[in-house]
């Protein structure tokens, strides 16, 4: 706060705004409507004229504009928006706009972040909104169904538009803004006509404007596959579209028959985020679920509609290729895998730790210690629990954009959304081979990193299919964009650390970019106990039974898909790179 009071202070007392008046074009008939439109931080005003003045020819009726400009070229300073259109206002009326039957409100980049809070606090002014390269932020998801799931809210109709190809504001965060108001909504076809979100394929964030982008701007986003004319064509359409819908009072096909088009092109990144357990789409469950042995180490978290349970990519897919069973050794075993969210810091009132089920006695490892739970592989199936911790870089809290503008609540979405790490807690293969029914499974041999010794190095596995999957997951034009000018994510060695738990909390998932190579080196840390209990441990005693784990630093699979969607494509096709 103590910046924008600094900025305020320097602003000379006598302001010549840099203020736009946009009057209709000729030939437009019927009762006159007014957009007041917020602009991205250091865009100038000017530099919507022309997206905006297409918009005027396009809609049936006459539209008047008003780009007002905040101080410092940035909505976000205090008092800087409202004043601004309070003042555009008054100019309007005084060059000649009647009193118009229906007011719009809009904005682009940090002005579309700002413009929903001026909004919702005169909601009675305003008849429909919509957002460029911006949202509608996570602070309006106040509501909930009657199950409890979480719902956005908004006393406005609102169109929101991405672009595809938007380095500053992700397609990923648009995606989000989709899912939680449409998609995931109780009523997800009212919302369609509410809340809708588009994405314009091949557009970046800039072409929401025209002209030179702003350093920032300049240094952050990526090269658009549109020119200019077919970028601001194609957004135009769809507010018109909207619009025309929220004066007529009948919902827009167009608008339907867009949404649609965009829920189906950005299906890979929905599953994406669904797979690794988004926290955005549905909070964590963190539930204490009692387990067999009458505790709480070993319980299954399950999913409601308020909450998820676990990480879908632990159970179908990290543990099982822990489980190694492609082996011809375990050939015919298979595996059943189950995973919870916890923080794998907690120790109260339990810490959680995977298992395998089926043993009478809680610390009990079959098959060392214990009789195995099956007498060889061939047709035998194994019960298993996993424990995962997403980790997210701001979960909504911090973000570089609000870092530069010194504006702590804003959600801009210009960090990957995704998570940073999988905090991941998976049986060993040591311990799954024994379980089945082998006999001298070798510890190093099966889950010590090749650098200690061993076969593979197993995280760094499961991290490969992360990539692969996310690769496949990919439209056939992002993964020619993605394969021919991204930078390649490739996995390193496994990583060790200390013989303690805590040590692998805290060691984080290694990303090295090599710029000039166009890569970006991946390394899993990974924390493996051989399957022996040396000391008593279990709930109750003073120490976790830490046999037969294999924990592991793991690459979501979301965040590769992102990488290759936005992060990786900046090093050759960031829009400073032309």
């Amino acid at each position: 706060m103590k910046s924008f009071i600094t900025l305020l202070l320097l602003l000379p007392f006598s302001l010549a705004w840099d203020d736009v008046i946009l009057s209709p074009p000729e030939g437009k008939n019927g009762e006159p409507k007014a957009l007041y439109f917020a602009q991205g931080a250091d865009i100038s005003t000017d530099q919507y004229s022309s997206i905006l003045s297409l918009l005027q020819e396009k809609v049936s009726f006459p539209l008047w504009v008003g780009i007002p400009q905040c101080p410092a070229d940035v909505a976000a300073i205090p008092f800087g928006l409202s004043s601004g259109i309070s003042r555009i206002q008054k100019a309007m009326t005084k060059q000649g706009m009647p009193s118009p039957s229906h007011s719009f409100y809009a904005g682009h980049s940090l002005g579309g972040a700002m413009m929903p809070d001026y909004v919702a606090s005169k909601p009675d002014e305003a008849d429909a909104m919509f957002l460029l390269g911006s949202f509608i932020t996570r602070k309006y998801k106040t509501g909930s169904t009657s199950g409890g799931r979480p719902q956005v809210e908004f006393p406005v109709p609102t169109l929101t538009v991405g672009g595809e190809l938007d380095g500053l504001c992700r397609i990923s965060r648009i995606v989000e803004a989709l899912y939680t108001q449409v998609t995931f909504d109780e009523n997800p076809d009212d919302q369609t006509d509410y809340m809708p979100v588009t994405v314009i394929e091949g557009m970046n964030h800039m072409q929401f404007a025209s002209g030179e982008p702003p350093s920032f701007v300049k240094s952050n986003d990526i090269q658009s596959e549109l020119s200019e004319d077919d970028a601001h064509a194609a957004v135009t359409d769809d507010i018109a579209a909207f619009l025309e819908g929220i004066v007529s009072g009948t919902p827009s096909d167009v608008i339907r028959s867009r949404v649609k088009e965009t829920v189906e092109f950005v299906k890979p990144i929905t599953e994406a985020l669904l797979i690794e357990g988004y926290e955005q789409f549905l909070p964590p469950c963190y539930c204490e679920t009692e387990d067999e042995y009458g505790g709480l180490q070993y319980g299954t978290c399950e999913s409601t509609e308020a909450c998820n349970g676990g990480v879908r990519w632990t159970g179908e897919v990290s543990q099982h290729l822990m489980a190694g069973l492609d082996d011809p050794a375990v050939k015919g075993l298979s595996i059943n895998a189950v995973d919870s969210i916890h923080l794998v810091t907690e120790e109260k009132p339990s810490c959680h730790l995977p298992h395998i089920h089926g043993n009478p006695v809680d610390n009990a490892n079959p098959g060392v210690d214990a009789d195995p739970l099956c007498e060889s592989p061939d047709g035998c199936t194994l019960e298993l629990t996993t424990v995962t911790q997403p980790v997210y870089e701001n979960s909504g809290e911090v973000d570089i954009w609000r870092a530069h503008f010194s504006v702590p609540w804003v959600d801009t979405g210009f960090l990957p959304i995704t998570a940073n790490e999988l905090k991941t807690k998976i049986k060993s293969r040591q311990a799954i081979f024994q379980a089945a029914g082998l006999k001298n499974v070798s510890y190093v041999e099966q889950d010590a990193s090749i650098a200690d010794g061993g076969e593979g190095d197993r995280c760094g596995e499961i991290n490969q299919k992360a990539i692969d999957w996310a690769l496949e997951q990919l439209p056939e034009k992002t993964r020619e964009r993605y394969e021919t000018y991204g930078q390649k994510l490739m996995v390193g060695p496994d990583i060790g650390t200390c013989k303690a738990g805590p040590c692998w909390i805290w060691d984080p998932l290694r990303f090295k970019k090599d710029d000039d190579a166009n890569t970006v080196n991946v390394q899993a840390v990974y924390f493996a106990t051989e399957n022996k209990n040396s000391y008593p441990c279990g709930e109750g005693k003073l120490l976790p039974c830490s046999a037969g784990f294999h924990y592991c630093k793991l690459l979501s699979p979301a965040r590769a898909l992102e990488w290759m969607y936005v992060d990786g494509l900046k090093n050759v096709l960031g829009l400073d790179k032309e």
